[in-house]
């Protein structure tokens, strides 16, 4: 096709009878939309804008057809995604009779009142040329398509019958697009510059100055938004779920069944604005009979075409969104196997790097993956798919017969936060009587600061210098049953403990404290003689006690010793935990961090 009238006559003169009557999948009129269209506008726009500042993207829909398909035209520092922000787009009303092109506002992560406001106000400063800026667009009746038309700043109107007979040309609808999209530059330079970079949203019908809204004070919100659900969760419990995040993006959460590790996952997402509402959050549950990397990422069946695993959807989606924060959560990740099933993927988190201020790894995907003969081209759409840097992977597992153990290889490379104290009472002292509200966060908030320990040495060397020598005196201790820790740990406890300091959410000894309970102790297990040796050794280094002197039966006196002192121990949390492997070491002749 060589015009942009010749593409919307097309699509209103087919896409009311597709929609209605053929096959969603490889309809030719989504590659028009998704491909085709955006293509030709951007040529259309590279001689008077800078098209690399741009998203230019279609959608008839998401695995169905949309009632109401759209072309926008995205300014990469105001929006990548139509959820939220500001841009231009083409809306195709659902009975095909109108087409308008429009300077809009997303309505996902907005209430009525927010965009309202707002395409009022600027309705009323802007120089919005001879657009209309009533509010008679008629899109649908019901759903996104009428949020759509409250949500709008200006419009050209454009008659399906007018585009199909000739009555409006090729010359009037480029020199409207070229007219919205300077009205767009000038909303850039005048009001985003000077106005939305200075805000953060941060809650349905809230908006907080950046500066004034502290990650302490985030964490505080989202803390209250959790206990307003219902939930208690242990003290510094979110802190260290959101710094584990933040050090890099694979935590696990263990502990015995019913503690609410799941619910955690999904009410932390929920609070952070990712739901499965919007695609954001994906709980997926591992079968027992996953055996390979395909039961994850997708695999072709005995006709050739490709069967994405769970997972794929939510990561090509992630890529596509890059400002926001996605979430999923493998809920009982160790019913199987997980090196069977998840060494790839493990495998493909530890190629990232930085290219600009993206994080990048490896293809996680290759042709050999894919069929020549799969007739939905599937390796067009998934083949350059990398771990997204807005991507965040938390496993939820049971430690108990029902289950298999972890490798080193896993533990080695995640956060494993384990809670199993449970105070059925907490609820009776909260108040739940008010409706929190969740923020609004993009993906700064936990995105990964740093990927290697050189990144910090120039701002940070004493900070590193001071945990890494603690840490090696750990490793001392750990030498004599070949436990010690590598460099990918070291680095790790490094980035956590500068996060916790930096963003003044952990003490540094508290902070240490965890990442030893996380990072460390869970490689533990054992039933020769050296283990306990290394027990009552860790013990002292714990506490500052001197047991490793001694021989005997200790478990009790260790455990009574704890109970009398734990205040004015250096590492607390990991003293507990030693008396209680040590206790398990002497009654049943072996032990594990996992109890």
């Amino acid at each position: 096709m060589s015009s942009i009238k010749d593409y919307l006559v097309k699509i209103v003169s087919e896409y009311k009878e597709a929609r209605l009557h053929e096959e969603f999948a490889g309809h030719q009129l989504g590659d028009l939309m998704r491909h085709e269209l955006p293509e030709f506008i951007e040529e259309e726009l590279s001689s008077n804008f800078r098209i690399e500042n741009y998203i230019i993207k279609g959608s008839i829909g998401m695995g169905n057809w949309a009632k109401v398909p759209w072309l926008a035209i995205m300014y990469k520092d105001i929006t990548t995604t139509t959820q939220e922000g500001i841009y231009v787009v083409y809306l195709f009303s659902q009975d095909m009779e109108r087409v308008y092109l429009t300077f809009n506002q997303g309505v996902t992560l907005s209430t009525k009142e927010e965009f309202t406001n707002k395409r009022d106000k600027l309705r009323a400063e802007m120089n919005l040329d001879d657009f209309r800026i009533d509010n008679e667009i008629d899109l649908a009746e019901s759903g996104k398509g009428k949020a759509y038309e409250l949500s709008n700043i200006c419009y050209q109107k454009y008659e399906a019958d007018q585009l199909i007979n000739n009555k409006i040309t090729e010359k009037e609808l480029i020199e409207d697009l070229m007219k919205m999209m300077g009205i767009y530059q000038k909303y850039y330079d005048q009001y985003y510059l000077e106005l939305d970079a200075a805000e953060i949203e941060t809650g349905e019908g809230v908006s907080e100055k950046m500066d004034n809204l502290t990650t302490k004070e985030k964490l505080n919100q989202i803390k209250t938004y959790i206990k307003a659900q219902g939930y208690t969760y242990p003290d510094n419990l979110i802190e260290n779920f959101y710094l584990s995040l933040k050090t890099k993006p694979f935590v696990l959460l263990a502990g015995i069944s019913g503690t609410g590790k799941t619910k955690l996952v999904e009410l932390f997402a929920r609070a952070i604005g990712c739901s499965s509402d919007n695609d954001r959050f994906k709980l997926i549950s591992v079968k027992p009979d996953w055996n390979d990397s395909a039961d994850l990422l997708g695999y072709s069946n005995i006709r050739g075409d490709f069967q994405p695993g769970p997972i794929l959807e939510t990561i090509k989606k992630a890529a596509e969104d890059p400002a926001n924060p996605y979430l999923v959560c493998l809920d009982e990740m160790n019913l199987a196997r997980v090196e069977y099933y998840f060494s790839d993927f493990l495998s493909k988190m530890e190629t990232r790097h930085y290219e600009g201020n993206q994080i990048k790894t490896d293809r996680l995907l290759n042709e050999n993956d894919f069929d020549q003969n799969d007739s939905n081209d599937s390796q067009a759409k998934y083949s350059d798919l990398h771990i997204p840097d807005n991507l965040y992977l938390i496993g939820t597992v049971n430690m108990d017969e029902t289950t298999h153990p972890f490798s080193k290889k896993v533990l080695d490379r995640a956060n494993t936060i384990e809670f199993n104290q449970i105070d059925l009472t907490a609820f009776l002292e909260e108040d739940y009587s008010d409706q929190v509200k969740s923020l609004k966060v993009n993906n700064q908030f936990l995105k990964t600061e740093y990927l290697n320990l050189k990144d910090l040495l120039p701002v940070k060397k004493d900070e590193v210098r001071r945990t890494t020598e603690e840490l090696e005196r750990l490793n001392q201790i750990l030498k004599k049953a070949n436990l010690q820790v590598g460099y990918r740990i070291r680095d790790e406890i490094n980035f956590y403990i500068v996060e916790a300091l930096d963003k003044e959410l952990l003490a540094k000894n508290t902070a240490f404290d965890k990442e030893i309970l996380q990072k460390v102790l869970p490689r533990i297990q054992g039933s020769s003689a050296i283990i306990k040796e290394i027990l009552l050794e860790l013990f002292d280094f714990f506490s500052g006690s001197n047991f490793s002197k001694e021989n005997g039966q200790l478990a009790n006196r260790v455990w009574k010793y704890y109970q009398a002192n734990q205040e004015s121990f250096k590492y607390p949390e990991s003293a507990e935990k030693i008396a209680y492997m040590l206790r398990r070491f002497e009654e049943d002749g072996f032990t594990s961090y996992w109890l």
